[in-house]
Formats: structure tokens, C-alpha cells, sequence
């Protein structure tokens, strides 16, 4: 007997989310699913649209196979100058 009171309530609710649910609101959902199923197969049929033209990258930064000449006037220089590979640091300071 106490089995019986301890699964009433769960048969209860069980009972409960049956009743709630209509003939009439199945078979608009039903309606309702195929719709959408037909106007995703029309999707589905269609042709792809065509691929947009892929635009010419810009080129990222200096490019690597130029040399580059930067005017230094008298600014202060360290090391030779007749050197392979030249850092500039340009800053301002306000």
C-alpha cells in the first residue's frame, strides 16, 4: 500500500501532461510541421548562389623584396654606416 501512495502523485502528473494536449492542437502541429518541411525542400531544391568574385588582397606592410631608403640627416646614429640592416626609431615626445 505504500508503494501505491508514493507513485500516485507521478501518475498524477503523467495523467495531468496527457490531458492537456488536444486532437485538434496534435493535428495542427502535424499541419503546421509539413509546411515547414515543404518550404525547406523548396529551399533545399534551390540553385546555390553563385560565389562572390574574390577581391585582390592588399598587400600587408613593405614588401620584403625592396630596399627602402629613409633620409637621417644629422640625426644621432649608433654603429658603422655602411651597415647591412639599419633600425630606425622615430618617437614623439609631448
Amino acid at each position: 500500500m505504500k508503494s501505491v501512495w508514493s507513485r500516485l502523485p507521478l501518475v498524477l502528473v503523467g495523467l495531468f501532461a496527457i490531458s492537456c494536449v488536444s486532437r485538434a492542437d496534435l493535428d495542427e502541429i502535424k499541419a503546421t510541421q509539413k509546411q515547414i518541411l515543404s518550404k525547406l525542400d523548396v529551399i533545399a531544391k534551390r540553385p546555390a548562389a553563385p560565389a562572390a568574385k574574390a577581391r585582390p588582397q592588399r598587400p600587408r606592410g613593405p614588401d620584403p623584396k625592396k630596399t627602402y631608403a629613409f633620409p637621417i640627416g644629422k640625426s644621432p646614429t649608433k654603429g658603422p654606416k655602411d651597415a647591412l640592416v639599419t633600425v630606425i626609431e622615430v618617437s614623439d615626445f609631448q
